[in-house]
């Protein structure tokens, strides 16, 4: 299991600096617990960030005033289970400053690649998928950067919530989506996804707020990742769910705007109508939603509203 995680620049004043402020940043909303670090293959010890750097992150509500800079060397490589630096040339120094943790370094982009696309993200692949430096360039160029970096950030917190693993999810459904909760939890099993079914067990008539409560609940908590919840037309269960902080529960009716609400609003749990959905459409709404990450940048200084209202 992945416990901290190294990035790595050339002067550890802009890319790497601000990959290690998002982590931290996005690990706290998430209740995460992981040891986040930068280094610099050139830097200057005791340099601050720059300040396009902190200015850019200041616009998401992040404060990285207090960086300062410091070089790699090998014994802080050891310190770390995950390396991950911004370009091709990083990766080929770092490697050949120590072979035998190789197994550890991975080009950002190129971890977040195939976390999304659910492949081993321990296994190389041949492309350069390396971040532009945005030194000495505009401020408009350091938010391109910024997007750019949290997007994979974004991936790197997907696979970390998941245990560096499966992801977890938990599903519940009152007597009205009782049977489609059935097929939907089957569905996801044939696909690798870890479930918990929190009931109901059968179409005996109950209550969809005690079901959206443990659901909400349990996800809130940090249990699992995502939550799906199900009842006749998603509304009872949504309304419900989002009254439990930390939650943004989505009802949604078709898969573009359940990818969009992974996206750009980072909504947590999944509500269906059972009787306003067939279920052709609702799997595919579900694997959209499912296999879909948050976008980060100007999406995440909207979501901190939210969680502030």
């Amino acid at each position: 299991m992945t416990k901290s995680v190294l990035f790595i620049c050339t002067g550890n004043t802009c890319r790497s600096f601000m990959a290690e402020q998002l982590l931290r940043h996005h690990a706290q909303k998430h209740k995460l617990e992981v040891d986040v670090a930068s280094a610099g293959l050139a830097a200057f010890p005791g340099d601050t960030a720059t300040e396009h750097a902190l200015e850019v992150l200041g616009e998401v509500g992040i404060d990285g005033g207090e960086h300062r800079s410091r070089r790699v060397h090998l014994h802080l490589l050891k310190q770390y289970d995950l390396i991950l630096p911004m370009t091709l040339s990083h990766k080929e120094q770092l490697v050949t400053l120590a072979p035998e943790l190789a197994g550890r370094v991975f080009l950002l982009k190129e971890f977040a690649e195939r976390v999304n696309r659910r492949k081993d993200p321990v296994k190389s692949v041949e492309k350069d998928y390396g971040i532009s430096d945005p030194f000495g360039q505009s401020l408009d160029v350091y938010r391109q950067s910024l997007d750019e970096i949290d997007r994979a950030v974004q991936a790197l917190v997907e696979y970390l919530l998941e245990g560096g693993g499966t992801m977890k999810i938990a599903v519940g459904a009152d007597h009205g989506g009782f049977l489609v909760k059935q097929a939907v939890i089957e569905h996801l099993k044939e696909q690798g996804y870890d479930l918990e079914d929190f009931g109901t067990d059968s179409e005996a008539s109950c209550d969809y707020p005690d079901i959206a409560h443990e659901v909400a609940g349990a996800v809130a908590a940090g249990q699992f990742k995502l939550g799906i919840l199900i009842c006749g037309t998603g509304i009872g269960m949504s309304i419900a769910a989002n009254k439990v902080p930390g939650i943004r529960a989505a009802l949604c009716g078709d898969s573009y705007s359940a990818r969009m609400a992974r996206g750009h609003n980072d909504s947590n749990v999944l509500c269906l109508g059972a009787r306003v959905t067939g279920l052709g459409p609702m799997l595919d709404i579900v694997d959209a939603y499912v296999e879909g990450s948050f976008s980060g940048g100007r999406h995440g200084k909207r979501v901190d509203k939210i969680e502030k209202l």
